[in-house]
């Protein structure tokens, strides 16, 4: 029980940051290059995840009050899928903020940690929004949401990993989107017909 909740939180963060993680490689790369920053950048991300983690968790617990809650966190997912496979979820403030962090200086002092760490919050808390109701759906769907969120962290461990050490495979994957709406799909299915 306890290995199905971090499997779910792990999947579903995969799933869910897919996206985010194929978006987030080329602005770390016109932010800076070196390694100092990156992780200053990455810790920003770990920041917004955490960020997100909180408000889905609060959300959560206010839905779990309905009855067929599993619907609930299924049509909310569903829903996810659509607002991906349509861009509806802020395409304009994605489209400034990254122009914005185009514009940074490349090169890194100790004293701009601190706003990179800000950058990086701010770019991944834009795209984690619509993350966080993936995220409320699980917390709905399992009763041990800790090790749900341990899942979470895992996942996001991983896609930091990979960021840090395989960019430039990251950016040259195809239809992003569409393996995002895919198993956005599938994870709305398993938690309807409460598999997860």
């Amino acid at each position: 029980m306890v290995m199905k909740a971090i499997i779910s939180g792990f999947f579903t963060k995969l799933i869910t940051g897919f996206d985010d993680t194929v978006t987030q490689v080329p602005l770390i790369a016109n932010i800076t290059k070196t390694r100092k920053g990156k992780l200053s950048f990455m810790f920003g991300i770990f920041l917004a995840v955490t960020a997100a983690i909180i408000l889905s968790f609060m959300f959560a617990r206010i839905l779990k009050g309905f009855r067929f809650y599993n619907v609930i966190a299924a049509g909310l997912i569903f829903f996810l899928a659509f607002a991906i496979a349509a861009n509806l979820f802020l395409p304009k403030t994605k489209k400034k903020t990254e122009e914005k962090i185009k514009k940074a200086p490349k090169p890194i002092t100790k004293k701009r940690i601190l706003k990179l760490m800000g950058i990086g919050f701010i770019a991944a808390f834009i795209t984690v929004i619509d993350d966080s109701l993936a995220y409320s759906s699980l917390f709905l769907a399992t009763d041990l949401s800790l090790f749900a969120i341990l899942g979470i962290y895992l996942a996001l461990f991983l896609e930091l990993f990979v960021i840090l050490y395989f960019s430039r495979q990251i950016s040259k994957i195809k239809y992003k989107k569409k393996i995002s709406v895919a198993g956005l799909i599938i994870l709305g299915f398993l938690i309807l017909f409460r598999v997860i």
